[in-house]
């Protein structure tokens, strides 16, 4: 991948990054850490990247772990109005709402990866399957089986 190519997929997937990062770690500081450690590290090892074309599920593996080793070391937001007046990119109310679904929800990690693909990248079951590795009937069982979670908890959807 050219130094170009790299650039054009990091202005796409910032932001997403970023929110990615947010809903694990709950704190803006330390979710702009975790994407600035995370492109770092994946510019470094750039020659690890094995498919060009999945490049943007790369990234957010490599955000999600830098986001979890930051979250065991600091803080959570207090509360979603904290949040929403801290929150470091331009974004909707919608956004916020969905980082904290997806924080209340404490999904595991590859359900949240799954959430994460859908709605903010906008990827396809099938296509989260293909990117991720996994069966395309466990991505599915996995997302329908969190929707009934979130469902079934009070005032989350």
């Amino acid at each position: 991948m050219t130094k170009e190519a790299f650039s054009d997929a990091v202005r796409r997937s910032e932001k997403k990054l970023y929110m990615s990062a947010l809903s694990v770690v709950a704190n803006t500081e330390d979710a702009a850490d975790a994407v600035a450690n995370a492109l770092a590290y994946a510019w470094e090892h750039l020659d690890q990247l094995r498919d060009d074309e999945k490049i943007d599920a790369w990234l957010l593996q490599i955000t999600y772990s830098e986001a979890k080793m930051i979250r065991r070391k600091t803080r959570h937001y207090a509360d979603i109005d904290e949040l929403a007046d801290a929150f470091y990119y331009e974004t909707d109310h919608s956004d916020i709402e969905f980082f904290d679904i997806l924080t209340r929800a404490r999904l595991d990690e590859k359900t949240h990866r799954i959430f994460i693909l859908y709605f903010l990248y906008g990827y396809t079951l099938p296509e989260i399957a293909e990117m991720t590795g996994e069966k395309l009937n466990t991505v599915k069982a996995r997302y329908y089986r969190a929707l009934r979670k979130m469902a079934d908890m009070d005032g989350l959807l």
